[in-house]
């Protein structure tokens, strides 16, 4: 499955067959929202930027220095989705072949549960997208959660993913689905080939779902290590110089807007945070830390891997828990006005 790149003179990607690419560039991000409300929403700005910096706090892999170059982007990614009606795909799963029981990381499945619930309270719609390698801990995340049906998993045999994708199409006008969010979803670096944070290949465990980027939906990636869709909105350069193999994972594909953070789940929780505090209050059962931890214990009775350790725990990026925690509880009470 693998990608074929030219690159610019600036190092961005030229597909020779076709292009991945943000959806609708900085007009979008007005959201469909008048002006007077465009003004308004400014006033929420540096509320945004605290859930922001507390997102990004970093874990050992440049979470800081990288969010950095995609500052205020958090706040442009909710103001999209708060704007109401927009309905979206959060694709997630990231695939841990080298464990011992292989099996899809906890990073990533929370936060994306988290958006399709925080955008379907608020009177939106979102579909949770993933692949059938990562499908059991994706479901089990999902259960009791989503409907069934709005769960969709690829193939990861490269025919079948072209059939699947050709069907997505119809999927996406159907539902009149326009924006797609990436939360911890390896994609295509500069060899084409999806790597882990180890600089291991992982392309024939990894269903190359950056390819939705190319139906023209606004686009929101959220990520922690470089090399995740979304990430291509940085110059390489950043990530290869704060993250270890960074020459070799950082991922090219890019989106219109980054939220990078210390574990993607917080950058998932940070928009939330984010939606919240603009007055999407439908949102609130999702900032008690008690929900955070029932979706992880779920990840985890369903083989779910901690991606530092690789085992499986109810963990994530190697944190314990009441560090991984304490991130969450301190975004939710910014989002609240406490903090």
């Amino acid at each position: 499955m693998t990608e074929t790149m030219q690159y610019n003179q600036a190092g961005h990607v030229n597909r020779q067959s076709d292009t991945f690419h943000a959806g609708r560039g900085s007009a979008a991000r007005h959201g469909g929202i008048g002006p007077a409300a465009r003004i308004a929403s400014w006033r929420w700005k540096p509320r945004v930027a605290h859930i922001q910096n507390a997102a990004a706090a970093d874990v050992g892999r440049g979470s800081e220095t990288m969010m950095t170059f995609a500052r205020g982007d958090l706040f442009h990614a909710a103001r999209w989705l708060k704007s109401g009606g927009h309905k979206a795909m959060v694709v997630t799963g990231f695939y841990i072949p080298q464990a011992e029981r292989p099996a899809a990381e906890s990073d990533g499945p929370a936060g994306a549960v988290e958006l399709c619930e925080a955008l379907r309270a608020i009177g939106s719609d979102a579909w949770l997208v993933s692949d059938e390698p990562c499908e059991p801990v994706i479901r089990a995340g999902a259960s009791s959660r989503l409907p069934e049906d709005h769960v969709a998993i690829a193939p990861a045999d490269a025919r079948h993913f072209d059939q699947w994708i050709d069907a997505m199409r119809g999927f996406v006008d159907h539902h009149g689905i326009d924006t797609i969010i990436y939360i911890e979803r390896v994609g295509p670096a500069r060899d084409g080939n999806p790597h882990n944070m180890r600089g291991f290949d992982i392309d024939r465990w990894t269903a190359p779902l950056s390819r939705l980027t190319r139906l023209g939906l606004h686009v929101i990636g959220i990520g922690d290590g470089g090399n995740e869709i979304g990430m291509g909105r940085l110059d390489s350069i950043v990530i290869e110089d704060v993250v270890e193999h960074g020459e070799r994972i950082a991922c090219m594909v890019p989106a219109d807007e980054l939220i990078v953070s210390g574990t993607s789940n917080w950058g998932g929780h940070a928009l939330v945070c984010a939606m919240y505090a603009m007055g999407c209050r439908r949102a609130a059962p999702l900032l008690d830390v008690a929900w955070h931890r029932a979706v992880l214990a779920d990840v985890a009775r369903a083989g779910g891997l901690d991606g530092v350790t690789m085992r499986n725990t109810p963990t994530v990026d190697g944190l314990s828990g009441e560090r991984y925690y304490r991130q969450i509880r301190m975004m939710s009470d910014i989002a609240r006005g406490r903090c």
